[in-house]
């Protein structure tokens, strides 16, 4: 029953079944890698690209109830944190690549290739799921109140990146250790790290999204051509 309603899902949601196959693709290499070595070193990412996923779900789910019924603001601001809280996770994968310094030289290159698809499945999801936001910005006001919410979430998940490769927080660390939390962010604020992190990131961040954003839309406004 849940197999049929995945399957379904999927059909009927295209971009969202192609990122499945890239991070199922992703999973194929780790599992080949546990088969080759008996080592499962690497199995964490499984979790990671599993978080990665979570904004994007949950935004899609969003969308499709405001398509239908568009939420009460403050539930729309409810909705559009828990993504936000959620969404460093995406880009999070990148820094994952850090592991490849334990890694032997003969194992080098087959990890490269994995932890880059990885990264690459992650970020992708998070990038559909910025869109996905955009829309539903710009379904409720306009693009340019879109564009300036967008920018404020990549500088703020560009810090959350931070925090959760070097103060290791998680999402939910919010509601299970609020003040520890906070202490952290204070801490961090004062950390000049942590300020170069999140500029290079939020850049990073803000930079392929926007490409992301205009391929998009000019793929959806281009006129379909036939050749003879």
């Amino acid at each position: 029953m849940i197999v049929t309603k995945a399957l379904d899902y999927l059909r009927n949601n295209e971009r969202i079944a192609l990122l499945a196959v890239v991070s199922a693709a992703s999973v194929a290499l780790l599992f080949i890698r546990f088969l080759g070595t008996e080592n499962l070193g690497f199995i964490f990412m499984i979790w990671n690209l599993f978080l990665a996923w979570v904004p994007l779900l949950f935004i899609k789910w969003v969308w499709e109830q405001e398509k239908v019924h568009p939420s009460p603001l403050f539930m729309l601001g409810i909705y559009l944190t828990v993504w936000l809280l959620f969404f460093p996770n995406a880009p999070y994968l990148i820094t994952d690549i850090k592991h490849l310094r334990g890694v032997s030289e003969q194992m080098i290159w087959f990890d490269s290739l994995m932890l880059f698809l990885f990264a690459f499945s992650g970020f992708t999801t998070g990038l559909y799921s910025i869109r996905i936001v955009f829309r539903i910005l710009n379904h409720r006001w306009n693009a340019k109140t879109a564009w300036m919410v967008i920018t404020v979430s990549m500088i703020l998940s560009g810090f959350g990146v931070y925090l959760g490769r070097y103060g290791r927080w998680n999402s939910w660390d919010i509601i299970t250790q609020p003040g520890a939390l906070m202490r952290g962010i204070i801490s961090s604020l004062q950390d000049p790290l942590a300020i170069k992190h999140t500029f290079a990131f939020s850049f990073v961040l803000m930079l392929l999204y926007f490409a992301f954003h205009f391929f998009a839309e000019s793929k959806e406004h281009e006129p379909s051509r036939k050749y003879s």
